[in-house]
């Protein structure tokens, strides 16, 4: 039986919904091979949303309404677990005067999280190794020596780059984190393909300011983000690929969103967008994030 709400309005937000969800394979409309889909075994996916005064909190066990691919998997040793979420966001978000870097960026309507950054950092110490050892690693440690930090990292790797999926992505461009946690990394194809709609903009989640967040089923609206030029002139050697977040730059005005990935709109209002291109999801909120996203997992 699969229950799920096909529009989530703000209107009837203040009624608690509870989905519990199983997807059938025939309801997976691209054609997958059978050997990469699972639903995460013996586990349902259960999101309850509650209007409190000011506040909606989103409880979930974090178990997405879809398929997912294999995991463990190569590239990403974790096993998908149920977690504990309980998420608020105002009802009222407003727009500060600064922006606020996002590392739990939003989540889905599903009850999974967005997260736009990995844990994966490149590490000097261990390119230093390499070179004193004269030893020839593996290739995937040879071309990307890294470290894994949730801190402050000069050179994040991006878990999609020239838009191949990396460490462990699945179908849904999501992957599993050390404590079970299933999370996107950009568009949430199987929530995507759940949504029944004429509309070319799809609300997919809300964000941790309590701004939705919107998927653009044309592709119509793009990054400000560009490729920078050229090699990099520190860390990890080669040109500006797109294998790190710090390979790329913000030029406002170069596409339709500003620097976290948002615009204004006439009949939502300010929105963010999740996107086929860099930075995929928003790193950033324009507005005032409730603390229960800035200390997740």
């Amino acid at each position: 039986m699969l229950i799920f709400m096909k529009t989530f309005k703000a209107t009837i937000i203040g009624i608690a919904i509870l989905l519990a969800t199983v997807l059938q394979a025939h309801e997976i409309t691209r054609p997958y091979k059978s050997s990469d889909l699972t639903l995460a075994k013996n586990l349902s996916n259960q999101v309850k949303f509650t209007e409190l005064e000011n506040t909606v909190n989103i409880k979930s066990n974090g178990i997405p309404n879809h398929k997912t691919g294999m995991f463990p998997t190569n590239g990403n040793p974790h096993k998908i677990r149920e977690q504990t979420h309980s998420l608020y966001f105002t009802k009222y978000p407003q727009k500060s005067d600064h922006i606020t870097p996002s590392k739990f960026f939003g989540v889905a309507l599903n009850g999974v999280m967005f997260v736009p950054q990995t844990a994966e950092c490149w590490s000097p110490e261990k390119q230093q190794v390499h070179l004193k050892t004269n030893k020839r690693p593996p290739l995937i440690i040879r071309l990307e020596p890294r470290i894994r930090t949730k801190g402050q990292c000069d050179w994040r790797e991006e878990a999609i780059v020239l838009d191949k999926k990396r460490l462990g992505l699945d179908m849904n461009n999501a992957h599993v984190q050390l404590n079970g946690m299933y999370h996107y990394h950009g568009l949430p194809t199987g929530l995507i393909e759940t949504q029944i709609t004429p509309n070319n903009l799809i609300h997919v989640g809300f964000a941790g300011d309590g701004f939705k967040i919107f998927v653009s089923l044309k592709d119509e609206f793009k990054s400000s983000y560009r490729l920078k030029n050229g090699a990099r002139n520190s860390g990890p050697n080669g040109v500006h690929d797109g294998t790190y977040t710090q390979d790329f730059e913000f030029l406002n005005g170069i596409g339709d969103l500003d620097e976290c990935n948002g615009m204004d709109t006439n009949t939502h209002g300010y929105i963010y967008l999740i996107t086929k291109e860099f930075p995929f999801i928003p790193r950033c909120w324009k507005g005032y994030p409730h603390p229960s996203f800035k200390s997740r997992p």
